[in-house]
């Protein structure tokens, strides 16, 4: 198992390892075609170059991102069809986030992977996150390790989701709860 398929696993990795060195390659790679991504004129060839250079030829066609963008492990990422994410977007990801079909995601979101042992601070522990088929993440929401957001869950702006959203449910807040169904009657 490769360093990468470890951090996707869970298994804790030392950044000061030399097994952890493909991560620190991957990170130049990776802020390399990101500059090119986020300076390229909008719908040119050139952007759509650098987004494939980015995801290393892994990206599918219905994918939308408006740059500026930020994602540190691209390759850790999987998308289905018909994403849309807006301008300034964070995606730490070395834990793996998985995308699904008709996702979209606000302006100014994080999704974060990974963390670091309270004793070592040098010592990776990631857990993926995973956001289900129609998901709407609303602008500023911040998702943080080991999430799993339900399909068809919308993620008010600003919510910090700490634990993990059910299907059809609205979650906000800091850290966000579910405040109620989607299909819920109103009482009011």
């Amino acid at each position: 198992m490769d360093v990468f398929e470890k951090l996707k696993n869970g298994i804790a990795v030392d950044m000061h390892s030399e097994e952890y060195r493909p991560c620190v390659e991957e990170l130049h790679r990776t802020y390399k075609a990101l500059h090119r991504l986020n300076t390229a004129e909008p719908l040119s060839q050139e952007q759509a170059d650098a987004m494939k250079d980015l995801f290393d030829g892994n990206v599918p066609e219905s994918l939308g991102i408006f740059t500026p963008v930020q994602i540190d492990f691209p390759k850790q990422m999987t998308f289905g069809k018909h994403v849309f994410i807006n301008h300034s977007f964070t995606a730490m990801s070395i834990g793996g986030i998985e995308i699904g079909d008709n996702v979209q995601i606000g302006p100014h979101v994080t999704i974060v992977t990974d963390n670091h042992d309270f004793d070592n601070r040098y010592v990776l522990k990631c857990r993926k996150v995973t956001i289900g088929n129609n998901a709407w993440i609303g602008a500023e929401a911040k998702i943080m390790p080991g999430v799993t957001i339900g399909e068809n869950a919308v993620i008010a702006g600003g919510a910090v989701v700490t634990k993990d959203v059910p299907a059809d449910a609205i979650a906000g807040g800091n850290p966000a709860k579910v405040i109620k169904y989607i299909h819920e009657k109103n009482n009011q």
